[in-house]
């Protein structure tokens, strides 16, 4: 699987998708829409347990990068699809979308911290990343707001969410050196945001607990974790400069 690029991976898992929906639909009499959510699901449910074992196994080992990748590849695929499902009439949800937009962003800024290693990587597209959320999370949280009269919970708390990381990024990219020391933090950081939508998605369609605790139980665990990894990591020490 190492000589397999991710490219050749999500067109193959694509592939799979779109045979698994027409099988459902032309086989099973199943709807097209659901068809797709019943992927959706398949494939959250195959990261959350994939998830588990890429968290818990040792950083860099074979596991961990084993586990890693079809848990990345499976998650979004995932959350491509909850994309085109709550854009779809009948079906249309901003607030699914937002939450899909947030977790890609984090999907995708957690793999691409991996290169940030380099001395060489180029910021554009990951700048472009983090306007996308904030801009997403401006819009979702404006419109519930000022379109529709009210605060919504989930938007609001996302929302914010989606506006601190976004924010924090541009200012980490402004530094590239900075960002290119911390960027096993942000790989961390962004990796346990994409696990944790996993979870929140088990906790929701579990109900695993009542009400609004499905959505948020996860979400501050998940905070307390990249918490405890930046003070592991050291994020927050600042240079001491030594005067002579």
């Amino acid at each position: 699987m190492k000589h397999i690029t991710d490219t050749n991976l999500f067109i193959l898992t694509t592939a799979l998708v779109i045979l698994a929906s027409w099988t459902m639909t032309q086989i099973f009499n199943i709807g097209g829409i659901y068809s797709l959510i019943m992927v959706h699901v398949a494939l959250g449910g195959l990261a959350f347990l994939i998830g588990a074992i890429t968290l818990f196994s040792k950083k860099g080992s074979d596991l961990h990068r084993l586990t890693g990748r079809i848990f990345y590849i499976s998650m979004v695929v995932s959350v491509a699809i909850t994309l085109v499902v709550s854009l779809l009439p009948g079906h249309v949800s901003p607030t699914m979308f937002h939450i899909g937009v947030l977790s890609l962003y984090f999907l995708l800024g957690g793999k691409r911290s991996l290169k940030f290693k380099s001395k060489i990587h180029r910021f554009t597209i990951d700048k472009l990343l983090a306007y996308a959320v904030i801009s997403t999370s401006l819009a979702v949280i404006g419109y519930t707001f000022f379109m529709e009269g009210r605060i919504h919970p989930l938007r609001t708390v996302f929302g914010s969410i989606g506006l601190v990381f976004g924010t924090l990024d541009l200012w980490m990219f402004h530094s590239p050196e900075n960002a290119s020391k911390k960027w096993l933090f942000l790989h961390l950081s962004k990796m346990l945001g994409g696990y944790t939508a996993a979870v929140t998605a088990f906790f929701v369609a579990q109900k695993v607990l009542s009400g609004y605790y499905n959505w948020f139980a996860p979400t501050v665990v998940g905070v307390a974790l990249v918490i405890y990894w930046a003070f592991k990591l050291n994020v927050f020490q600042s240079r001491v400069v030594k005067s002579h």
